[in-house]
C-alpha cells in the first residue's frame, strides 16, 4: 500500500525488511514441522535465533522508532494508518524491554526443547522433558517481568496472543462457562443421549491415501485458492502464513477414526481462509493477517464445528465419505452426524468434542496461571493436571502422553496461547448467531455446497480488516459484544439437549 502521508510511507518502506525476515522465519517454522531432517535441529536453532535478533535490531533502530513516534502524534491518520502504528508501537514497546540475550535464549530453547518434547511424548516420560520445560518457564518469567504488568505476571504473556487480555477477563469467562458446561455434560450422560453412544466408525481403520483424497475433496468444496494455499502432513496440525498469498496448513493421519483428520483439515482451513480473505492492500504491512489468536481461532472453530459438524454439512460430504472410507460405505447420514458429534469425556484435547473441549482449556489455563503466579512448580504439574482432569471431566490420564505431554505449545514457549482457543469457541458462536439472522438460506446453502454467502459475510465483517483493529474493538464495533459465553452455552444446549 501507499499512503498520502510521507511519514507512513517511510514507515512502510522501512518495515519491508522486517516483514521479509518474518516471512523467512515462518517458512523455516513450517519446514521444521514438516520436512526438516531431525539432525538439522541445532543449525536451525541458530538460524532462527539470529533472524529474530536481526528483526529486533531493525524494529528498535532509533530512526524507525522515531518515525513511529512521529506518526503517533499525528491527528489525521486513517483507521488503517492508526492500526499500523498501534501494531508497531505494541511490538516496539514490548521488544525494547526484552534483552537480546533473552530473545536468543528463548529461540534456542524453543528448537531444542521441542525436539526433546517429541521424544518424551513418544516415550510418555515427563521427567525427560521437565528440565527443558523448567528452563523455558524461567525464560518466560524473565520476559514477563521485563514487559511488566499491572496485576498478574501471566497478563504480560496473555497480551502477546490476545491484545489487552488479562487474568481478570479469563476468570470471568471460565467462571461463567465451566460449571455450565459440566452441567450440560452430566445431563447428556445421565439421559443416555444418542450423542454419547460411541460409533463403531471411530474404531475402524482407514486407507490414508483415500482419506487424503477425501480431505482434498472437502477443501475443493470450501473453494480455497490452491494457487495461494497448500496442505501437508505433520504430527500436530497447524497453519503457517508466509504472507497473504502463501498460506500452508497441515493435517494428520492416524489410520483410525477418520473424523479426526477431516475435522483437523477443516479447522486449519478456517485459519487459512482468514489470511486469504484479508484485503490485498494489507500485504507486506504490519496489519496483514488476523487481529488476534482468539479471532483466528473463532474462524477455525466456526468452520470445524458450527459448519463442519452440522447436519447439512455432514449430508453434503456423506457421499465423499462413503466413497473413500470402506467402513463407512453403508453408514446413513444420521449415523455419520452422530459419529462426528459424539460426546465423550476423554484425556486428549485435540480429539475433544464441542461440549467438553473448553474444560480441557480450563485445566491448561489454571496450570499456566499457577505457574506464573509461583503457585505450582514444574514437577507438580503432572499431578495437578491429572487431578483437575478427573474433577472436571471424570477421567484421569494413566500416562504422561495422555496428560501433560500431549501438547506442543509449552515446548515452543507459547504460554498464554491456550485460552485463545476458548475465546475462539465463544466468538464462533456469536458469529453463528449473527450470521443466521443475516443469511436467509444459511442451512440450505451449506447442504448445497454454496459457501460463497458465508465466506463473503466473514470477509466483510472480519477478514478484510486484518489486524487494523484490536480484537476487543473489532468485536464491539462489529457485533456489539465482548467474550460473552452465553451464545456458546445456548448453541450447545440447543444442539445437544434440544432446548
Amino acid at each position: 500500500m501507499r499512503s498520502e502521508n510521507p511519514v507512513m510511507n517511510k514507515i512502510l518502506d522501512a518495515y519491508k525488511p522486517m516483514w521479509s525476515l518474518n516471512h523467512a522465519i515462518s517458512l523455516m517454522g513450517w519446514d521444521f514441522e514438516t520436512y526438516m531432517p531431525r539432525k538439522g535441529t541445532e543449525e536451525r536453532g541458530v538460524a532462527d535465533s539470529q533472524l529474530r535478533i536481526l528483526h529486533k535490531d531493525l524494529l528498535l533502530n532509533k530512526d524507525f522508532v522515531g518515525l513511529v513516534e512521529s506518526a503517533k502524534k499525528m491527528g489525521s491518520l486513517s483507521d488503517l494508518e492508526k492500526g499500523i502504528i498501534r501494531v508497531l508501537n505494541r511490538e516496539i514497546t514490548t521488544q525494547i524491554k526484552i534483552p537480546k540475550e533473552l530473545t536468543e535464549a528463548e529461540s534456542l530453547e524453543r528448537i531444542r526443547g521441542n525436539m526433546v518434547w517429541r521424544e518424551a511424548r513418544e516415550k510418555s516420560d515427563f521427567m525427560m522433558y521437565a528440565p527443558h520445560l523448567k528452563k523455558m518457564i524461567e525464560i518466560k518469567k524473565q520476559i514477563a517481568d521485563k514487559i511488566g504488568y499491572e496485576k498478574h505476571p501471566y497478563d504480560a504473556l496473555l497480551d502477546k496472543f490476545e491484545e489487552d487480555l488479562t487474568v481478570d477477563d479469563l476468570d470471568k469467562v471460565f467462571g461463567a462457562l465451566t460449571s455450565r458446561i459440566q452441567r450440560i455434560l452430566k445431563k447428556l450422560v445421565d439421559s443416555g443421549s444418542p450423542f454419547c453412544k460411541e460409533s463403531k466408525l471411530g474404531k475402524s481403520k482407514y486407507d490414508t491415501q483415500r482419506v487424503d483424497e477425501l480431505n482434498h475433496g472437502i477443501l475443493a468444496l470450501l473453494q480455497l485458492d490452491m494457487e495461494r494455499f497448500r496442505m501437508d502432513v505433520s504430527t500436530h496440525p497447524f497453519t503457517e502464513a508466509m504472507g497473504l498469498n502463501d498460506v500452508r496448513i497441515t493435517t494428520r493421519y492416524e489410520g483410525t477414526d477418520f473424523k479426526k483428520s477431516i475435522s483437523g483439515t477443516i479447522h486449519e482451513a478456517g485459519h487459512a481462509l482468514y489470511n486469504l480473505q484479508c484485503d490485498q492492500s494489507l500485504s507486506v504491512t504490519p496489519v496483514e493477517g488476523g487481529s488476534s489468536l482468539g479471532l483466528h481461532e473463532s474462524q477455525s472453530r466456526f468452520w470445524e464445528n458450527i459448519v463442519g459438524r452440522s447436519l447439512p454439512f455432514v449430508q453434503l460430504i456423506a457421499p465423499l465419505i462413503r466413497k473413500q472410507v470402506i467402513s463407512a460405505n453403508q453408514a446413513t447420514d444420521d449415523e455419520l452426524y452422530l459419529y462426528f458429534n459424539n460426546v465423550k469425556a476423554d484425556c486428549i484435547r485435540v480429539d475433544a468434542d464441542e461440549v467438553t473441549y473448553n474444560l480441557h482449556i480450563a485445566i491448561r489455563y489454571e496450570v499456566e496461571k499457577k505457574i506464573f503466579g509461583d503457585e505450582l512448580s514444574v514437577y507438580e504439574i503432572p499431578e495437578f493436571w491429572n487431578d483437575r482432569m478427573e474433577q472436571l471431566l471424570g477421567v484421569r490420564p494413566t500416562e504422561d502422553s495422555q496428560g501433560v505431554l500431549q501438547d506442543t505449545h509449552w515446548s515452543s514457549g507459547l504460554f498464554g496461547y491456550f485460552p485463545t482457543y476458548t475465546l475462539g469457541n465463544l466468538v464462533s458462536a456469536i458469529i453463528a448467531s449473527k450470521m443466521r439472522k443475516d443469511l436467509d438460506g444459511y442451512e440450505e446453502d451449506i447442504k448445497g455446497g454454496n459457501f460463497e454467502p458465508i465466506r463473503e459475510w466473514l470477509r466483510l465483517k472480519i477478514h478484510q480488516h486484518g489486524s487494523v483493529y484490536a480484537p476487543k474493538t473489532l468485536l464491539n464495533n462489529t457485533f456489539n459484544e465482548d467474550y460473552n459465553p452465553d451464545y456458546f452455552v445456548t448453541y450447545i444446549e440447543n444442539k445437544y439437549l434440544g432446548s
